[in-house]
């Protein structure tokens, strides 16, 4: 099974953006304990590369990505590490083609019909639409897709979702999952919460059955 798939599996993809490596450990055995097996971790700190690495190396399993990405040496760092999939803000032509290349999936971002419309002539099926709630969430998200049904895309969704939301926009057709960081705030790992992480794990596991 391939990451792509491997990540469709899922409701929700967790994002951890601020942790050192042993809140990273504890945030990852709570995911896992509640059911979901990945998890991004964005490189917005001085130790995200170091938590990438302590997570991959304690979980070899676990479906794991690098976040953030901004250049084609961070996407090579997150291949020779075994990080399974790279994410980014934007869109860069260097990023894909570096991407495509040492064979890693990569999520762009993209937020417009231009952008996306650039995405696909590049040949990326699989865009991250960021930040989608602050300019316009759900009926944003349709519009943008509409012109593009059938280009065979599976998008992510993220920005601002909460799991309120979650559900309304895994039945937009081309999502392949709902990037969330709600699922791993901050001020649970700081308080080493983590029993509620894995509540919050579990319980987005039934969002996928959840009516609108």
């Amino acid at each position: 099974m391939t990451p792509i798939e491997r990540l469709g599996r899922f409701p929700v993809l967790p994002i951890l953006s601020q942790s050192d490596p042993k809140q990273a450990l504890s945030t990852a055995e709570a995911l896992l304990e509640g059911g979901l097996d990945v998890l991004e971790i964005t490189l917005r700190t001085e130790t995200a590369k170091e938590s990438l690495q302590a997570v991959r190396k304690e979980f070899p399993n676990i479906l794991l990505g690098a976040g953030s990405i901004q250049t084609p040496k961070q996407i090579k760092w997150a291949k020779d590490h075994e990080i399974d999939f790279v994410v980014s803000p934007g869109w860069n032509d260097e990023n894909w083609e570096c991407s495509r290349d040492i064979d890693i999936p990569l999520f762009p971002g993209v937020i417009s019909p231009s952008e996306l419309m650039h995405a696909i002539a590049q040949g990326c099926r699989t865009p991250k639409i960021f930040p989608i709630e602050p300019i316009g969430g759900i009926a944003y998200l349709k519009a943008l897709l509409a012109p593009f049904s059938k280009e065979g895309l599976s998008c992510i969704p993220t920005g601002g979702i909460g799991m309120e939301m979650v559900a309304k926009y895994l039945r937009v057709g081309s999502t392949l999952t709902v990037g969330g960081s709600w699922i791993t705030p901050f001020k649970l790992i700081e308080s080493n919460d983590f029993k509620t992480i894995t509540r919050l794990a579990n319980s987005s596991l039934l969002l996928a059955n959840q009516d609108q």
